[in-house]
């Protein structure tokens, strides 16, 4: 018996016409249930027809949910599956699923009378010990955990019926199989940990009322200590001779370099040579890109400009030792303790919770200086304001020269997220809280709380004021006057001056780094207030939104952005060939591109008749930057059938960019439906693409794209 028998443990299930249950109905329900030992003892599943009409279905229901629309035309309705339902519904019933409020938000409005104890979300289990995964989707999750033989153990396929892709319970079991191994690992590190279990013992809700904990002692009085994290660093790796080195000293200070002829594979190579030079490129993509190329030639201890999630062994000892632990803070150290069980030296951290626990005993120390650096053109400017001593040894190589337009004036402008600043001033408090545990005091600050009660109307009140000027349009963002003394925000300037009134009280209250941090965050923030503002209206949730505010577009002319580096720094531009050769020789591969004319009916016959007349492997990219022209494509494609014969993938349709890379790499044959970023991460993990169509993509962008694709593919097939 691995769970409480007290309960009933069901795992629930609903394929949807959509993603919003305001508006979209459940077509399909699947519910299994277990007991105590993980044995599955029921099922149910049967499909739902829904009051839209079914003509009115697109194609891509059927695509994402598997299910023949013209079945659902014969399926029972909602009122007749209920008895059915109503059978695995009691009031000892725990819920458990991946990413659960979806499902649960369907089921309370179109099944409101059912009735169950408690919910389990697998997802924040997920997120406390697997680490580094590309994406936290159940499907990805299987797959990475399917080598570790604690998962393989729990039940087998044999036992439970051979599960297909067509499977109505395919997600369903594996969803149970990723709970109990959860449950399963979790009894390890107990087993390896002794000490654990009176930490969890303090865990409050359904969580530790379902584990057996039992056998295991506790014991309360003895000083919890945990072994540290050891940060593994390889040896620097000898760089193979493919191409001669270039020596930075050789190159001039300032000086742009043509590189568009050299393969960055090889220019890579020649510079990894180097000691003490920093590699800055565009985006995190082809920072991607970089890293895989210094990995494959023999490089493993590359730094980066962002910080290393690295903790200080004697503050976690301090707060391993505070008595009393919530719920997140449990869930902190069990991650803690599965990095330790499976060697990671650097912290994962994925939630609002982790980072608020982790800045209380992060290692403060200085930043490890690695031989070769990455970074982006943004964490480069920003390391560069932080902290212009810290890399003062180092040459930067500024890669994409050409783009240091939009990268180095946006981050000029960039957004102030008062969210972000709110989540800081709360990890204060935090800090302060811990603080009192250890030390047995009771050092409350009304001055702290005070503030962060002010900013937290402050916020408010500027969203409400916000909000007004967002009334009668449907953009979503608007350039503003100054904020500071303008009609539009007499309140929120009213709340502005008691802000920077409170805050001089906070000086005695926080820590010199701390207050130094909150002074950095409102100084940014009146920056922002005094000038041309553009204010930005964010979407998430149903229909919820909140505001960003940055200061307007900043452009800046070739004498002040050189100005702003005070490292040796040399310019490698792609399309400038007036610049200076950095290689007579001519080393770039070539890949079939097509330029095709906006018409989707065109574009849909051209990879229909492709397909069908090619013997060999599929696997086309269609560059579509509108989103609906990309769906219109996806679901045409659909309409013939090609999804049958290779996997389609779409932004914003068959998941998120982690989910769809992992899809790409299971998978041969694929037509890809993105835009300009997605390529890059498929040349990251070298996923090769046999053709690149370019569909209405013409404009300003359509070169930079062609550069980017001749410089940065790196697969091994073309």
């Amino acid at each position: 018996m691995i769970l409480n028998s007290k309960y009933r443990y069901i795992w629930l299930d609903f394929e949807t016409t959509g993603l919003d249950y305001s508006k979209d109905e459940p077509i399909q329900i699947g519910i299994i249930e277990i007991d105590e030992s993980g044995k599955i003892i029921g099922e149910y599943q049967s499909l739902i027809k829904p009051d839209t009409k079914t003509d009115e279905l697109k194609h891509i229901v059927g695509f994402i949910t598997g299910l023949s629309i013209s079945d659902l035309e014969t399926a029972p309705t909602r009122e007749q599956v209920l008895p059915q339902i109503e059978k695995f519904f009691w009031e000892n019933i725990i819920i458990i699923w991946h990413n659960i409020g979806f499902d649960l938000d369907f089921m309370n409005k179109y099944f409101p009378s059912l009735t169950y104890h408690s919910k389990i979300d697998t997802m924040q289990l997920a997120q406390t010990i697997v680490h580094y995964t590309p994406s936290y989707a159940l499907e990805v999750l299987i797959e990475n955990l399917k080598a570790e033989k604690i998962f393989n153990n729990i039940f087998s396929d044999e036992d439970h019926g051979e599960e297909k892709s067509h499977d109505a319970f395919f997600d369903t079991k594996n969803s149970i199989k990723l709970f109990l191994y959860f449950v399963a690992y979790l009894y390890e590190l107990i087993d390896s940990y002794p000490n654990l279990v009176h930490i969890i013992n303090q865990w409050e809700g359904i969580r530790k009322e379902i584990l057996q904990l039992n056998k295991y002692k506790d014991t309360p009085k003895i000083k919890v200590n945990f072994p540290a994290l050891e940060r593994i660093s390889p040896n620097h790796t000898s760089v193979p001779k493919s191409l001669e080195g270039i020596n930075t000293d050789t190159l001039e200070n300032q000086k742009k370099y043509y590189i568009g002829n050299i393969a960055i594979k090889d220019l890579l190579t020649a510079l990894a040579a180097n000691k003490n030079v920093i590699l800055a490129f565009q985006n995190i993509q082809k920072l991607d890109i970089a890293k895989s190329v210094l990995n494959d030639i023999g490089i493993k201890n590359i730094g980066f400009t962002k910080e290393e999630q690295t903790i200080n062994q004697e503050m976690f000892q301090k707060f391993l030792n505070k008595g009393k632990f919530i719920q997140e803070e449990i869930l902190f150290i069990i991650k803690y303790l599965s990095h330790l069980k499976r060697g990671l030296g650097v912290l994962n951290l994925n939630n609002q919770s982790d980072y608020r626990i982790y800045y209380y005993i992060k290692d403060t120390r200085n930043q490890c200086k690695y031989p070769i650096i990455l970074t982006t053109h943004h964490g480069l400017f920003s390391a560069m304001q932080d902290n212009e001593e810290l890399y003062k040894d180092y040459d930067i190589c500024f890669f994409d020269t050409e783009q240091r337009y939009k990268t180095y004036n946006f981050f000029l402008s960039s957004p102030c997220d008062l969210y972000y600043t709110l989540n800081i001033l709360e990890s204060f408090i935090y800090q302060q809280e811990v603080d009192n545990q250890i030390q047995w005091t009771k050092n409350e600050s009304e001055e702290l709380q005070e503030f962060v009660n002010t900013f937290q109307i402050f916020i408010g009140v500027l969203f409400n004021e916000s909000k007004k000027l967002f009334i009668k349009t449907e953009n979503t963002m608007i350039p503003h006057d100054p904020i500071r003394d303008h009609g539009d925000f007499y309140q929120t300037n009213l709340l502005r001056k008691q802000l920077i009134e409170k805050k001089e009280g906070l000086q005695k209250v926080l820590s010199e780094d701390n207050y130094k941090l909150l002074n950095k965050h409102l100084d940014q923030i009146q920056k922002v207030f005094d000038g041309v503002v553009n204010i930005f209206k964010k979407m998430y949730g149903n229909g919820e939104f909140y505001f960003t505010y940055g200061e307007a577009q900043k452009f800046t002319d070739w004498k002040e952005f050189v100005d702003a580096f005070k490292n040796k720094v040399i310019f490698f531009t792609n399309t400038n060939k007036q610049a200076t050769k950095l290689s007579e020789k001519e080393t770039i591969n070539t890949q079939s591109i097509k330029l095709v004319q906006p018409k989707v009916d065109q574009l849909v016959e051209y990879i229909s008749n492709e397909i069908e007349k090619s013997p060999e492997e599929i696997s086309y990219f269609i560059f579509s930057p509108k989103k609906e022209e990309s769906k219109k494509i996806f679901e045409d494609l659909c309409k013939k059938n090609i999804h049958t014969k290779a996997l389609l993938l779409v932004e914003n349709i068959t998941g998120g960019i982690g989910k769809n890379i992992f899809k790409a790499k299971q998978t041969k044959n694929k037509i890809i439906i993105w835009w300009y970023n997605f390529i890059l991460y498929l040349y990251a993990s070298k996923i090769p693409i046999k053709e690149i169509i370019l569909f209405n993509a013409r404009g300003p962008s359509e070169q930079n794209i062609l550069d980017d694709i001749k410089r940065y593919n790196i697969s091994n097939i073309l």
